[in-house]
C-alpha cells in the first residue's frame, strides 16, 4: 500500500474532509490511497504518525534529552543574532514575551533545531529551558527582547516553548483543547497528539473567545515528558 505524507491528512482534517471520501480523488495523476495505519492511529489515539513531519517539528531530528531546568539563569537582553547558552547566555528556564514580530530558535548541544517559534500579537512570549551547550538565535527587525529567569509552574494555559512534566506541570491525564501537542516522551517513542476540533492561537488569544471545553481529546503525560511547542496550548488537568 503506497503511503502518502500525514501533512496532507493535517490539511484534509482542516479542510472538514472524511476518509469516506479519498478513494475516488487522484493527485498527479494517481489514485489517493487511505494510508490505514495512520487513520487507525489517528482514529483510536488521536495521535500522527510521525514519517514526513520532521520539518514540521524540528526535535524529532534531535536526540536532545530535555533535562528539566528548575533554577538558574540571569536576565539577559538579546539583540538580533545568535547566542551560545554557557558563554552568552547562564543555563537556565527564561521567559521572554513581546507583541513585537520576532522569532526565537533554539538549537541542541549538537547543533540540531529543537525549537522555532514565532512571537507576535497572536503568541505573544515563549518559555525556554536553556542547557548548557545550547544556541539561540534571534531574528527581528524591530529591536530588542530580554530572557526573564523564569521558575513558576505552568497555568491551564502554556505559552509557546519547553515545558517539562514532573518540573513545571504535572503527570497525569489531561485534556487537550487546542490544536496540537507535540511531546518528546522520556521512557516511550516521541508522540505529536492533534486535536481538528481544537483552538488556534488566533482564537485564543481573542479574550471575548470562550475555551470550548466540548472539544477536548484526552492525553496522557509521564515524568520526564517534555512539551516542545511553537504555540500556546491549552490542557487542563482532570
Amino acid at each position: 500500500m503506497k503511503r502518502f505524507s500525514v501533512l496532507f491528512f493535517f490539511v484534509l482534517f482542516l479542510m472538514g474532509c472524511s476518509f469516506n471520501g479519498l478513494m475516488s480523488e487522484s493527485y498527479n495523476g494517481e489514485k489517493v490511497q487511505t494510508d490505514e495505519e495512520a487513520a487507525e492511529l489517528f482514529e483510536d489515539e488521536n495521535l500522527l504518525i510521525k514519517d514526513g513531519l520532521e520539518s514540521r517539528y524540528a526535535f524529532l531530528n534531535s536526540n536532545t534529552v530535555f533535562e528539566g531546568i528548575t533554577e538558574g539563569g540571569v536576565e539577559k537582553t538579546l539583540s538580533p543574532g545568535s547566542y551560545m547558552t554557557g558563554k552568552d547566555i547562564e543555563p537556565g528556564r527564561y521567559k521572554a514575551a513581546t507583541d513585537s514580530a520576532s522569532a526565537i530558535v533554539v538549537y541542541d548541544d549538537q547543533g540540531d533545531r529543537v525549537l522555532e517559534t514565532a512571537l507576535n500579537y497572536y503568541s505573544t512570549e515563549a518559555v525556554l529551558e536553556l542547557q548548557e551547550g545550547y544556541r539561540v538565535d534571534y531574528i527581528t527587525r524591530q529591536g530588542e527582547i530580554t530572557l526573564m529567569p523564569f521558575a513558576e509552574g505552568s497555568d491551564t494555559v502554556l505559552p509557546a516553548g519547553i515545558h517539562t512534566v514532573g518540573t513545571h506541570l504535572e503527570a497525569g491525564g489531561y485534556t487537550l483543547l487546542t490544536k496540537e501537542l507535540p511531546v518528546r516522551r522520556e521512557n516511550f517513542e516521541d508522540n505529536i497528539y492533534f486535536n481538528a476540533a481544537g483552538m488556534n492561537s488566533m482564537s485564543l488569544s481573542n479574550p471575548d473567545n470562550e475555551i470550548d471545553r466540548e472539544s477536548g481529546i484526552p492525553v496522557t503525560l509521564y515524568k520526564g515528558d517534555t512539551i516542545i511547542t511553537e504555540h500556546p496550548l491549552v490542557l487542563e488537568k482532570h
